[in-house]
């Protein structure tokens, strides 16, 4: 299940705009893994790990990063180790 646009994203122009609170709700609730999506980038990704984003989808993020995608990809694999609530 994914949430989002989170962030201001330029791969489409979302309707409306999610807030990490509903990662909370669902983690709380249901089993079933959730995604963020929408604007996310290693700079801002921490706040949707800490509220329960199971996984991360990512696209500017990684392919326009200042170092590169492999530093992106980097970053954001350090973000979800260190940050996340789950197992």
């Amino acid at each position: 299940v994914a949430f989002g646009a989170f962030f201001e994203t330029g791969t489409k122009t979302p309707e409306s705009r999610a807030e990490p609170e509903i990662l909370t709700w669902w983690s709380e609730i249901f089993e079933v893994p959730c995604v963020a999506i929408g604007g996310i980038a290693p700079a801002n990704a921490a706040p949707l790990v800490r509220a329960g984003a199971d996984f991360l989808a990512v696209s500017s993020g990684v392919w326009s990063h200042e170092e590169g995608p492999a530093a992106a990809v980097r970053a954001l694999n350090r973000i979800m180790m260190e940050e996340s609530t789950g197992p």
